[in-house]
């Protein structure tokens, strides 16, 4: 939980504010949005879409977990993909989410041809925007995915989505603020980074390559 914390704190700051910019533009367009409550009901609908895929991904890590022999193995890969995620961050290696450019596009096309002014709208809005192929979003789902539970997923990507949301509000003041970018993303490559090292060391941990390590009553690996 405090991963995925701040995760969204840290990452909204530079991610969040370099992509979702124009998206809030876009919905500032929108007749729905000339409301303030509008704007609460379309962070409540996007948190509503992480909660459900958090639980989703949660299940799912619950299932993979239940066969002993893959715990090792699903803790190296979700290692290798936080590593490569938080590379991602600080522009090493290339963004997931370019794999989604066509179905991005989509999105902004439907969002830009969209005219209802009702708050049902506005929630709608938000329920899509969750939706939106993110990268710092896919990293959140393997703190999700690594819960092995549907709702502790569930929750974990509720709080991550709670901590991306001052950023979002302060986003054209943030603009501005190249170098706070530039410093969120790689404090949020670092989080990360610690994450896959975690996981990379509980996977060995259970080949039996190196020992457990526990602080107190918590397995840290």
């Amino acid at each position: 939980m405090i991963a995925s914390f701040l995760l969204g704190l840290l990452g909204s700051l530079g991610h969040c504010v370099g992509m979702c910019s124009a998206i809030i533009f876009l919905f500032d367009r929108q007749p729905a949005f000339q409301n303030k409550f509008a704007w609460f009901l379309a962070h409540l609908g996007r948190l509503t879409t992480y909660s459900a895929l958090g639980m989703v991904f949660g299940l799912f890590g619950q299932t993979l977990w239940s066969y002993g022999n893959l715990q090792a193995m699903l803790s190296i890969l979700f290692a290798i993909l936080a590593f490569y995620m938080a590379s991602a961050f600080i522009g090493l290696t290339p963004s997931p989410e370019l794999l989604f450019s066509n179905w991005i596009q989509l999105w902004g096309k439907w969002i830009r041809g969209f005219r209802s002014a009702s708050f049902l709208s506005s929630y709608l809005f938000g329920l899509l925007w969750g939706l939106l192929p993110c990268g710092l979003v896919l990293t959140a789902l393997i703190t999700a995915a690594a819960s092995k539970s549907a709702w502790l997923g569930g929750f974990n990507m509720f709080v991550f989505g709670v901590a991306t949301v001052p950023s979002l509000f302060a986003v054209k003041w943030l603009t501005t603020k190249s170098l706070s970018r530039v410093l969120s993303r790689g404090l949020a490559s670092l989080v990360m980074m610690f994450f896959g090292f975690q996981f990379a060391m509980r996977g060995f941990a259970s080949l039996g390559l190196v020992d457990h390590f526990m602080l107190g009553s918590f397995m840290f690996w």
